[in-house]
């Protein structure tokens, strides 16, 4: 009982430490993408109940001044249900983008009611911390001693984990995924019921909060898969597939549901075409396809592509997916799984090499000021309503004041120590670090490696995508410190002797 209330002291002051960077911001960090999240539960309230708020008016606002008529209630139906206005042109209906979870959204908008952001960043420093001593406890073999794992505190101040806790974004669950399946796969069985249970709805909430979470766990999964065919290694991969089966379902729901609203399913915007055309071989095939009569929707906009991937995705001019009509966009995006094969069969050494070099760029990104520097991260402060605008406006972040300097600084030299710690008590020292250790780290470098491949080759590399997993290296090092400092025990005298 005594350990468990140590474990518990240590949980909560890890988390005041994870909100340092929000305490020191003067309020939490938000991202462009973050009103998107609010949007899409707030547009989900509203046609379940009617209710509307300071985040529908404004979408109202901006879909009139769009242009398109705005959705109205189905007469008399008493379903409570959208339905497109008589006005409105066939495949004119504004298009529902797939991929900002309403999940997340859900936990964002829950706190906006609640009068404050900071219940995201607190529930969020509390789940991390948890995790974080729970996974420390197992790697260190510490569990009736938790005491000895105050090192593992040391995270929150020498890494950029406080700030994926204070960002309005679901990138925090990314590693916290990373965690929760090594911890499964290695050690359900050893652990106790409520620790399951914690760790399964991690990996559950993780996958429904963001489709990259989803297909790093498959992957992740996919490998352990091999593992244990491979070495008859006893893995517990059920509760994995399973979680990976609940975002999936999530996914699904979504769809259904929009479809059921709109009369359109969610549309995925084409990152891997994007990917593609900026890096070269699907511009020259675009180029030549077009040239020789191909009806592909991008044809139409071919000479104003972008050059840049993010450009084509997220601006708002000819030539880039959200400038198009909204049946253009559709089409684009239905049409990009033929279009990735195409160019993929035209150029595979091009398509191959290109992705090996935008996978190795984002493996090495850790810096932060795409998080820290509201002016930078491009946030628009006029969709966001009165009072979210004006707590914004009193942030650091906004006014470019972050001292996010600091963070950037220690990424490299921690970063490399802590790796550098890993090998040479797993390979030189290997008596020092237990296989299950072992085992652990593992799991956690391939989850790192997949998602700067997941991030690389399919998307933009970005400082954001691995500094937000890159922190748990100094984390699994300093966990394994703690382990290797174990007093040895004493031989036991006689029969009736005690382990120390």
């Amino acid at each position: 009982m005594q350990g468990r209330g140590v474990l518990a002291g240590l949980i909560a002051l890890l988390a005041l430490l994870l909100l340092l960077p929000a305490a020191l911001n003067r309020g939490v960090l938000q991202f462009p993408d973050t009103t998107t999240y609010i949007r899409g539960v707030d547009a989900a309230v509203v046609a379940a109940t009617g209710h509307s708020s300071a985040w529908s008016d404004d979408a109202k606002r901006a879909l009139a001044a769009s242009g398109v008529p705005a959705p109205t209630k189905a007469p008399a139906s008493g379903s409570g249900e959208l339905a497109v206005s008589a006005t409105t042109p066939a495949g004119n209906y504004p298009v529902v983008l797939s991929g900002r979870s309403v999940y997340y959204g859900a936990l964002l908008y829950a706190a906006d009611w609640l009068g404050s952001f900071w219940w995201v960043a607190i529930v969020q420093a509390l789940v991390t911390a948890t995790a974080v001593l729970l996974a420390a406890r197992r790697v260190a073999g510490r569990l009736e001693a938790p005491e000895r794992l105050w090192p593992v505190l040391a995270v929150a101040l020498v890494t950029s984990v406080g700030l994926q806790v204070a960002l309005l974004m679901p990138d925090i669950f990314a590693p916290l995924a990373i965690l929760a399946t090594a911890q499964i796969a290695l050690l359900w069985r050893a652990m106790v019921r409520g620790e399951r249970v914690f760790w399964w709805l991690l990996l559950a909430a993780a996958a429904l909060f963001h489709s990259g979470n989803l297909l790093v766990i498959g992957l992740l999964l996919g490998l352990l898969l091999l593992w244990r065919l491979g070495r008859r290694t006893a893995l517990r991969l059920a509760p994995i597939a399973l979680a990976l089966l609940v975002g999936a379902g999530g996914e699904a729901a979504f769809g259904a549901a929009v479809r059921k609203m709109t009369g359109y399913p969610p549309v995925r915007p084409p990152f891997v075409a994007a990917r593609l055309i900026a890096d070269g071989p699907g511009r020259d095939y675009l180029d030549r396809a077009c040239a020789e009569g191909s009806t592909l929707t991008l044809c139409q906009y071919r000479d104003s592509i972008p050059e840049d991937s993010d450009s084509f995705l997220w601006a708002s001019g000819r030539g880039s997916f959200m400038g198009m009509p909204p049946e253009d966009r559709r089409r684009v995006a239905a049409e990009e799984r033929g279009f990735v094969l195409a160019v993929l069969a035209d150029q595979p050494l091009a398509v191959i090499g290109t992705s090996l070099r935008n996978i190795g760029g984002q493996l090495l990104r850790w810096q932060v000021d795409d998080i820290a520097d509201a002016r930078l991260g491009g946030i628009n402060r006029d969709k966001l309503p009165p009072a979210v605008r004006a707590a914004f406006d009193s942030t650091r972040a906004a006014e470019s004041d972050f001292p996010s300097g600091y963070y950037d600084l220690l990424a490299v030299p921690v970063t490399l120590l802590a790796l550098a710690t890993l090998l040479a008590l797993g390979l030189a020292r290997r008596d020092t670090m237990p296989a299950a250790a072992r085992g652990y780290v593992a799991i956690v470098l391939a989850g790192i490696l997949l998602n700067a491949a997941v991030c690389g080759a399919f998307s933009k590399p970005h400082d954001r995508y691995q500094s937000r997993v890159i922190w748990l290296l100094p984390l699994l090092a300093t966990a394994v410190l703690a382990g290797s400092r174990r007093r040895v025990p004493a031989p036991a005298p006689a029969a009736s002797g005690t382990a120390v």
